[in-house]
């Protein structure tokens, strides 16, 4: 700690050198205390986990010590959004700020997941596919696509705002791991992927997320593999997510999807490449009628619906349509295996479409199995497709070899080609070379456990001996908040509880002229909701009504924090990501509405593995599980009302189960704000909320 407490202290103190960079920077003794420990861990090497509450400025906490080492620094994150944060926003003021004092300089790199780059091949083979055909839609953004190519830099999708990131088109001009031709391609030398993936080797500080960190892991060709090789410091940001996404990662996923694109690559490669060769639109369409037998078999499932598989047959589908169509996608499968063996050596992309079906095939046995020891396996309904999957219970077992040696695959720099210098990896497990510091490991969140040992995020991970910190925060919430619990509503199980809650919500947004968030725990609740308030407030054009939809989270936040299109007041009715991750600090928001405790769906084939789990153990699913689950849950949604020192704002949780039981162990988990009685208090405390500008930002 000796070496770089006493720096710290000089950035993050008072009168330190971000208090006299930024006027609205205030230091905080929890932020002092978890860069304190973040600067020993990096001298030290090993594991440290930190729970800091909102407001501690976790950000600086371990960027500051991160940066101001001589280490290479790999940085994780949640989403794309807290990616581009940290690049475009947080480590350019922060460097710049060091840069004066400290002489630093530091590369910093963004690494997406190759479907956020343009790939100069397919968007090629594309407009060959294209052209002759009458999809003047597909034809116009493909014109706008290769304009901006010859001029872009960098490839990333994202620059296109006249291209949605839900369009069909984008999966036909970018690039997957199993489509992708690595030093095959012919325009491997201008690739947008392998620039990123070189620029991120060669920076002092790469930031990637949690999805492309463990998906690239046991893939020895991964660029992250590389990275993590030659990181010493690695930072997990918003880490309360990672054993759900390792998990994904460590597990099997078929979707109808990837069929759907498989028979459109098919007849697209083989009508360019191999024309008359086969009868590549046959093949594809017996392909597509596989995989619409397949979706068939499951009709009827809803959107997000997940279906127990722990039988031989899903409980969701008809036992012999399952089969049937199980039966006929193999065979098609197999015939299309033959039919492209004797053209492998045609093009590298004929070559690679074998290797996909080979790869489907391999999915399909593994799916096939039922009984797998500590695996679970479910169906999904997501966005019209049909996903199987498989995943283990816990990551642990998998990732303790990861955390204690650090050494997934040491290669050296080279070229980004799969099937190139990076097919060489050193044995899985070797020591870290001698004369290397040992790495280190940060995990850190606002949320990750309901007690000091934050043992239900170590455990499951195979962090059982890392340090453990955990923060509360510097906000004064007694004096900032209060938490009303509406009492006279419906039960929170009642059919009619989503539709009370609506009516009863729009007069206090009226009052208040908007500036709440809503969230709910199911997708059906948030359309209730949000269809009584449309047609309730639909005489308040001052107040605009957001509602999750495909427009993007970083949009959403923009638009509520500027008030909508006329300045005044948003209410946004969400579920899902807006749980956690919607910074908005100001008077934009203050008034957030939970409308029911956010227990795990116990249908869900995933709660039900793990619950069975559990009681092998001894242990109690409701108390262990459950509970615990929902009381993490409850503490992130509340996370949304004070994000700052001067706001202030109400929250309310609509369940009444809160009050009562195990209710009042879980309204302990939520920060310690002034409960308000009854609705004159909480009508009371409408009143007294102001529209007093508090938008001066917490440090981050």
């Amino acid at each position: 700690m000796e070496r770089y407490e006493p720096i710290v202290a000089r950035v993050l103190g008072e009168e330190g050198l971000l208090s006299r960079a930024f006027p609205r920077f205030r230091p905080r003794t929890q932020q002092l205390d978890m860069a304190a420990a973040v600067s020993e861990v990096i001298g030290q090497g090993g594991a440290l986990v930190v729970e800091a509450g909102t407001g501690v400025g976790k950000t600086f906490a371990y960027l500051v010590p991160a940066l101001l080492g001589d280490k290479r620094v790999l940085i994780s994150t949640a989403t794309k959004a807290l990616q581009e944060q940290l690049v475009e926003r947080d480590l350019p003021r922060l460097l710049e700020s060091l840069a004066g004092e400290f002489a630093l300089h530091r590369r910093v790199a963004l690494l997406k997941g190759r479907a956020n780059y343009l790939c100069l091949h397919r968007m090629d083979a594309a407009i060959l596919a294209e052209a002759g055909r009458e999809l003047a839609a597909d034809s116009e953004t493909l014109r706008t696509v290769k304009e901006w190519s010859i001029s872009t830099a960098h490839g990333d999708l994202a620059e296109i705002s006249a291209l949605h990131p839900s369009a069909a088109l984008l999966a036909s001009i970018s690039s997957t791991r199993e489509n992708c031709l690595g030093g095959k391609c012919p325009q491997f030398s201008a690739c947008h992927v392998v620039r990123a993936r070189r620029h991120a080797l060669a920076a002092d500080v790469a930031v990637v997320n949690h999805h492309l960190f463990f998906a690239d892991q046991s893939d020895p060709d991964g660029a992250e593999s590389q990275l993590l090789s030659q990181a010493q410091v690695v930072i997990f940001d918003e880490a309360h997510s990672l054993n759900t996404v390792a998990r994904q990662a460590l597990g099997v996923v078929l979707s109808t999807g990837q069929l759907k694109q498989l028979a459109h690559d098919l007849q697209q490669v083989g009508q360019s490449d191999a024309p008359g060769w086969r009868d590549w639109s046959d093949l594809a369409l017996e392909l597509l009628a596989a995989r619409d037998e397949l979706v068939g078999s499951a009709g009827g499932m809803q959107e997000g619906a997940r279906a127990d598989w722990s039988e031989d047959v899903p409980e969701v589908v008809h036992g012999a349509q399952w089969h049937a169509a199980w039966r006929s996608l193999t065979a098609v499968l197999q015939r299309l295996l033959a039919q492209l063996d004797a053209l492998t050596a045609v093009s590298p992309d004929l070559d690679r479409l074998h290797q996909r079906v080979v790869a489907t095939l391999g999915a399909l046995m593994d799916l096939s199995v039922t009984e797998k020891a500590q695996q679970v396996r479910w169906l999904e309904w997501q966005r019209g497709e049909l996903r199987l999957a498989q995943t283990p219970l816990q990551a642990g077992p998998s990732l303790q070899r990861l955390w204690g040696t650090g050494l997934v695959h040491a290669t050296p720099d080279g070229e980004d080609d799969e099937g190139s210098a990076w097919d060489e990896p050193e044995k899985s497990g070797d020591p870290a070379p001698a004369g290397k510091d040992p790495r280190s490991f940060i995990f850190t969140s606002a949320t990750l456990g309901n007690d000091d040992t934050l043992q239900r995020f170590t455990e499951p991970l195979g962090l059982q001996h890392a340090k453990v910190l955990r923060l509360g925060s510097p906000f004064d919430y007694a004096e900032q908040a209060s938490l009303y619990i509406p009492e006279h509503l419906p039960a929170a199980n009642d059919a009619g509880h989503a539709q009370a809650l609506a009516h009863w919500l729009a007069d206090v947004l009226i009052r208040m002229g908007g500036r709440s968030l809503i969230l709910t725990t199911s997708l059906r609740a948030r359309d209730i909701v949000g269809d009584v308030l449309r047609e309730r407030l639909g005489a308040h054009p001052d107040i605009e009504l957001l509602l999750q939809s495909a427009q993007s989270h970083t949009d959403i936040a923009e638009r509520f924090q500027r008030g909508g299109t006329y300045g005044k007041g948003c209410v946004l009715v969400a579920s899902n990501a807006y749980w956690q991750g919607f910074d908005v600090p100001g008077d934009a928001l203050q008034m957030v509405v939970i409308d029911k405790l956010p227990f795990p769906v116990p249908t869900d084939p995933l709660v039900v593995a793990y619950s069975n789990h559990l009681e092998t153990q001894g242990k109690n699913p409701f108390k262990d599980f459950a509970l615990q689950e929902a009381a993490l849950a409850l503490r992130q949604g509340a996370g949304r009302l004070i994000r700052s020192e001067t706001d202030s704002g109400v929250l309310v949780v609509a369940d009444a189960r809160l009050t009562k039981g195990y209710g009042k162990w879980l309204q302990r988990q939520l920060p310690p704000m002034r409960r308000l009685s009854g609705e004159d208090e909480f009508q009371a405390a409408i009143e007294a909320l102001t529209r007093t500008s508090t938008t001066d930002r917490p440090s981050s």
